[in-house]
């Protein structure tokens, strides 16, 4: 190996400990399966975590052997990785944290089986009603649940009226997830409109007339013969035909190009941790630090044999 080559290795060897970092920016941040109550992303983060620290643990092992092998400075890696490592077993080490995982892992488990039982739309009312009578009963005999039990008995009592209809008559709904699915579509565009994180103001005094709006544009309507839904992958500027008498260069001309390179710089940095993230929901967190750890591997096996000329460098 040419001594010219340990450099770009060495680079290398910061590149795979930067996705690391960037692995774990991605649990951090806000995930598609962040959805209360249907996923408990903070109990799952807490897994996570316990998986990525055996990784830390074992790159800063590799990174203080590298160390030893070169005079190349090293230890801004040794000291980031040895403070990650801290503050991640600060949180898994944890048993007061540990505890409280394991009980909303039993509580989630209660949720997801009475999620299921209620699912059961091919069921009557009354049978619906028994399975959850028989289930309420065996978190009763559960000591460890008894607590649970009391809050989810006293909720079923609250609302044994209304919850069993649904099954019996096709003109009720079991949930309401039609209704918030138009309601989502119909204030998505109001919302990027006006730049606001909220439109209900504008929903509660404009909703008739914006769902009209909402329905004309995307629902498939034939009047005459003719068709008058447009496409949603159609612009307003190309329905008017404006983009026919606009220049590409032109308008190419109007870019502030050292803002534009900045505005790029930012948002591919920002892309690598949306990659991981997309990438861990995905295939999974142990595939993705197992594509990781085989491109290490790789990397030690090419720099550590080569010591002689790691310490000529």
């Amino acid at each position: 190996m040419d001594a010219l080559e340990i450099p770009s290795l060495l680079g290398s060897v910061i590149r795979e400990v930067f996705n690391l970092l960037a692995v774990l920016e991605s649990l951090l941040s806000r995930s598609s399966k962040d959805v209360f109550p249907f996923y408990l992303k903070h109990v799952e983060l807490y897994h996570q975590l316990s998986k990525i620290s055996l990784t830390v643990s074992s790159r800063l092992e590799s990174v203080k052997l590298l160390a030893s092998y070169t005079d190349v400075p090293l230890q801004f890696l040794i000291d980031c990785l040895e403070g990650l490592n801290g503050i991640i077993r600060e949180i898994v080490d944890n048993s007061e944290i540990a505890k409280l995982v394991g009980e909303l892992e039993q509580i989630f488990a209660v949720f997801q089986e009475i999620r299921r039982v209620l699912g059961q739309e091919e069921k009557s009312g009354g049978e619906i009603k028994d399975t959850i009578t028989i289930f309420l009963n065996s978190l009763k005999c559960n000591i460890s649940l008894v607590k649970v039990y009391e809050i989810v008995k006293k909720w079923f009592k609250m609302y044994e009226n209304e919850l069993y209809v649904a099954y019996d008559n096709k003109f009720v709904p079991r949930t309401n997830n039609d209704l918030e699915d138009f309601n989502n579509c119909l204030k998505r565009p109001i919302r990027k409109g006006q730049g606001r994180k909220e439109s209900w103001f504008y929903v509660e005094h404009q909703g008739e007339s914006a769902a009209y709006y909402h329905n004309i544009l995307n629902a498939p309507h034939v009047v005459g013969g003719a068709e008058i839904s447009w496409s949603s992958e159609k612009t307003p500027l190309e329905r008017i035909g404006v983009l026919d008498k606009i220049s590409v260069s032109n308008i190419m001309n109007l870019i502030n190009r050292e803002y534009f390179y900045k505005s790029l710089a930012k948002n591919d940095m920002l892309y690598t941790v949306h990659r991981w993230t997309r990438r861990i929901f995905k295939h999974g967190l142990e595939k993705c630090l197992a594509s990781l750890d085989s491109e290490w591997t790789r990397l030690m096996e090419n720099i550590i044999p080569k010591k002689r000329l790691l310490k000529e460098v």
